[in-house]
């Protein structure tokens, strides 16, 4: 399993979402497609859900309708085994006395941010894609792969046309 942050739940249902890379939208596209073809799923942390769930307005309903009936996401919520990773992850950074961890947010988002992490962890996320250079680290330091939109490569069609017949 892999677990998506808000750019990406962004960049899958908010048609004129603009992004600094190229392509990244069907750079999403691609990675859901190949990740759905592998049979693998797609967790969804709930405070990531509720990020873009903010300002969609009536298309709330549609995001948590396609989330909620295709059995290829998995909406996960912030739950006991996720709170007891969360407070892990805090004591380890309180042991350090630095409490962010090298993170520059505010203490609130680098509670939420070690939220989504946690969330993502204890479901058996392998990776998480996220554009919040804070999600990455923290995800990294817990032994999860992180990516961002740049890091999806889409791949060139076939050179030299051997599908064509004569």
């Amino acid at each position: 399993m892999i677990a998506f942050d808000t750019t990406f739940l962004t960049l899958m249902f908010v048609p004129s979402a603009k992004h600094s890379v190229t392509n990244a939208k069907e750079r999403v596209e691609f990675l859901i497609s190949d990740i759905h073809g592998t049979g693998d799923r797609i967790v969804i942390p709930t405070p990531a859900l509720s990020e873009i769930l903010v300002k969609s307005g009536q298309a709330r309903n549609d995001i948590i309708q396609t989330l909620t009936k295709t059995p290829k996401f998995l909406i996960a919520p912030f739950d006991i085994r996720a709170a007891l990773e969360l407070s892990l992850m805090t004591d380890a950074a309180l042991r350090t006395r630095d409490k962010r961890s090298g993170t520059s947010g505010t203490w609130v988002k680098v509670t939420l941010d070690r939220q989504i992490v946690a969330i993502s962890k204890t479901t058996g996320a392998r990776a998480i894609y996220s554009e919040d250079n804070d999600v990455r680290a923290i995800a990294r330091r817990e032994g999860l792969n992180a990516y961002s939109v740049e890091d999806i490569k889409i791949p060139e069609p076939p050179q030299g046309g051997f599908w064509k017949t004569k």
